[in-house]
């Protein structure tokens, strides 16, 4: 069983954006409980939870030059909750400024001067 302190929880992108969605879907460890997603996502999020169905996801496997390579398994927790909650397609709606195109210019001149 995971401790809540080491519990991580990853919320998945909607596929479609309606205007008031009382469900979220979550990513979370194989062992993590439906009790304990709930009490994560009440006291992290600050969300009413109604109900949590969980459904456990077999890792896609791979064959690469001959080994067998395979993504870890996990969780998938469908979680339903007492008040809709509304969603933007704009997950970060601050663009910072950031000078990065004058610093990779300086770069290239120094690389071709060499």
């Amino acid at each position: 069983m995971a401790d809540i302190a080491n519990l991580s929880i990853i919320p998945l992108m909607p596929t479609s954006f309606a205007p008031d969605s009382k469900e979220i879907a979550f990513k979370t460890i194989p062992s993590a409980s439906k009790f304990q997603i709930k009490h994560f996502i009440e006291s992290f999020y600050n969300l009413q939870v109604q109900k949590v169905r969980t459904l456990n996801v077999k890792g896609k496997t791979k064959n690469r030059g001959g080994t067998l390579v395979a993504k870890p398994n996990y969780k998938k927790a469908y979680v339903t909750l007492k008040k809709p909650v509304s969603f933007t397609n704009d997950l970060f709606p601050f663009h910072p400024a950031v000078n990065a195109v004058d610093d990779n210019s300086k770069n290239k001149k120094k690389l071709v001067a060499n």
